[in-house]
């Protein structure tokens, strides 16, 4: 069995033309909000095995925040500038190439994506909002197995309930 929390970045800047997308930072409330999802997180699931993260600025960013409260290494998270804007299809290509010595992996990324993946992975949601996340457990051995039929849902947790 493998788990798969799926977290959207927090919230951030808005679009501005002296900034590109990818360099977009978070704003407080985003910085604050990831860091208290990293505490729901760390006292509902733990810490996981494995931090993978878009390399956009705002998802990274996230992932160092949840990380700190996770108590999860900072320098372990793995960055990949294909989840950057990436469908439901490329982010499970990516996590099939994880090593099977993860089971636990908590996936930071961005939407349209996250939310697609989670419909694809069973739950039927309009939107995945900044900083909430949600967790399935992939009936697996080997994440090069991973689809969208062997999944079961765990948990869903919006960051305006914490």
């Amino acid at each position: 069995m493998k788990q798969l929390v799926i977290l959207r970045h927090g919230k951030a800047e808005q679009d501005t033309m002296a900034k590109d997308d990818y360099d977009r930072v978070l704003t407080e409330r985003g910085s604050k909000n990831a860091s208290d999802m990293g505490g729901f997180i760390l006292k509902k699931w733990g810490v996981p095995d494995l931090i993978l993260s878009s390399s956009a600025k705002r998802a990274h960013d996230t992932a160092i925040l949840v990380a700190q409260s996770l108590g999860y290494p900072q320098e372990e998270i793995r960055t990949d500038q294909n989840l950057y804007f990436a469908p439901s299809r490329w982010i499970l290509n990516v996590i099939s190439k994880l090593s099977d010595e993860v089971n636990r992996c908590l996936y930071v990324g961005h939407n349209p994506g996250v939310t697609e993946l989670i419909n694809d992975l069973g739950v039927g949601l309009d939107n995945l909002p900044t900083a909430s996340a949600a967790c399935f457990e992939l009936h697996i051995d080997s994440w090069a197995d991973v689809s969208n039929d062997r999944a079961a849902f765990l948990w869903l947790k919006q960051v305006k309930e914490l």
